[in-house]
C-alpha cells in the first residue's frame, strides 16, 4: 500500500489553488512519490521581479507585508508578491498553532502546515526572497525558540529530501534559511544565487536546488530556551514604529516621524492600530503618513534612512497602490544605497497631489 506523505498533499492543495506552479508526481512501488517542480514560467521575476537592483542589500531593499497573516492563505498571499509575513502562534496541548493576536484564542491552523505552504513557494518560485517574523503576542503559552527549530527542521527535511540538486540535509543547517553571518548584509543577488552572467546548471530541464530563500525574524515575545543557541533567527534590519502603543493614524504619524529623523537604518510602516481596531487605510493615508510634515517627510529624511516594509491587516483591496508603492520605494532605496538620492515619485493614485518638500527646523 501507497502512503501519501504530508508534502504530497500539500503540493496537491496548493497546485489547486495555484495554477502557476506545475506539480509532477513520479509514484515508485518502494519509496513514497517523489514531487518535482517545473520552471514557474509566469511567476515573479527574479530577485522578487526587480534584477536591475539585485547588487542592492537586502536590508535596503522594501518589502509587501502582512500583519497577522496566519488569519490568510499564505501560499496565495506569497503569489501576490507578498513578501513579509507576520504571525503570532502559541502552544495549545503541545502543539504550535496560530492564534488570534486579539485575545489569544487558538485557531485551527498549524505552525507545520504553514510551513508547508512556506517551503512550497520556495521551491516553486524562482530566485525570491522573503522575510517571516513571529510572534507571540496577548497568548497563554508562548512558543520558544528551540521547539520552533525543531518544527522547522522536520518541515525542512522532507523538502530537502525531495528537492533535487540539494545535499543532505543537516539540522540546524536548513538550506531555504538564509541567516545572517559577520559582515556587511549580502544582495538578494547572492542570497538567491541570480547570476545571469553565469551559466546556469540544469537537469533534465528543471532547474535544480533551492530556488528561493526567506528569513526568519522574532518578537521579544518568543521565548529563550535556557542553553540553546538558536540557529536560524536573524536580527531584524527595521525599526517598529509600535514601540509604543498605536491607536490612531495621528499615533502612526508621529511614531514614524521619530524613527523617521534618526539618521541611519529602515523604518516599517506599521498600518494597523495596536487596539486591534479596525483600520482602513487608503493611499491617501499612507502617503500622508510618508511624505507629510507631522509623518516620515519622507522627501526630507536623512539620505541614510529608509522605508524597509509596508505591512497592514489587509492587502487585496489596495493591491494596485501597493504594488506601485513598492516600485516607488524599490526606486528611492536604491537610490539613496547609490548615493544618487532622488525625492520620491508621486503615487498616479493621488488625483492634484503635489506635495513640497518641507523642511524640518533645525
Amino acid at each position: 500500500m501507497r502512503v501519501w506523505s504530508p508534502l504530497v498533499t500539500a503540493a496537491v492543495i496548493l497546485a489547486g489553488v495555484n495554477a502557476q506552479l506545475s506539480v509532477e508526481i513520479v509514484e515508485d512501488d518502494i519509496t513514497e512519490p517523489f514531487i518535482g517542480f517545473s520552471e514557474a514560467m509566469n511567476g515573479p521575476g527574479p530577485c522578487n521581479g526587480y534584477p536591475e537592483y539585485k547588487e542592492m542589500p537586502i536590508n535596503q531593499g522594501f518589502y509587501l507585508g502582512i500583519h497577522n497573516a496566519e488569519i490568510n492563505e499564505i501560499s496565495q498571499a506569497l503569489s501576490d508578491g507578498i513578501r513579509y509575513l507576520d504571525i503570532n502562534l502559541c502552544k495549545t496541548q503541545g502543539s504550535i498553532v496560530a492564534c488570534s493576536s486579539d485575545d489569544g484564542t487558538p485557531l485551527e491552523k498549524t505552525f507545520e502546515s504553514m510551513l508547508q505552504e512556506i517551503f512550497l513557494f520556495s521551491r516553486g518560485y524562482v530566485q525570491q526572497f522573503f522575510i517571516i517574523n513571529i510572534r507571540s503576542e496577548n497568548v497563554a503559552e508562548p512558543v520558544g525558540t528551540k521547539e520552533l527549530e525543531a518544527a522547522i527542521d522536520d518541515i525542512c527535511k522532507i523538502h530537502t529530501e525531495a528537492t533535487a540538486g540539494t545535499d543532505e540535509f543537516v539540522e540546524r543547517e536548513c538550506p531555504f534559511i538564509y541567516t545572517r553571518g559577520k559582515g556587511p548584509w549580502p544582495s538578494i543577488a547572492n542570497i538567491v544565487e541570480y547570476f545571469p552572467e553565469m551559466a546556469q546548471w540544469e537537469g533534465d530541464g528543471e532547474v535544480v536546488g533551492v530556488r528561493s530563500k526567506f528569513m526568519i525574524t522574532k518578537s521579544d515575545q518568543i521565548t529563550i530556551t535556557p542553553g540553546y543557541n538558536a540557529a536560524y533567527f536573524t536580527p531584524a534590519f527595521w525599526r517598529s514604529i509600535h514601540k509604543v502603543p498605536v491607536s490612531s493614524v495621528d499615533d502612526l504619524k508621529a511614531n514614524i516621524r521619530k524613527e523617521c529623523r534618526i539618521p541611519a537604518g529602515g523604518v516599517a510602516l506599521e498600518a494597523y492600530f495596536s487596539n486591534h481596531d479596525e483600520f482602513n487605510y487608503t493611499p491617501e493615508i499612507v502617503e500622508d503618513i510618508l511624505l507629510s510634515r507631522k509623518g516620515c517627510n519622507l522627501n526630507d529624511s536623512p539620505l541614510n534612512t529608509f522605508i524597509s516594509l509596508f505591512s497592514a491587516n489587509v492587502y487585496k483591496d489596495q493591491m494596485p497602490y501597493l504594488k506601485e508603492l513598492e516600485k516607488r520605494m524599490m526606486d528611492l532605496n536604491y537610490a539613496k544605497w547609490s548615493g544618487n538620492y532622488d525625492l520620491i515619485k508621486p503615487s498616479k493614485f493621488i488625483k492634484n497631489e503635489e506635495k513640497k518638500v518641507e523642511r524640518d527646523e533645525l
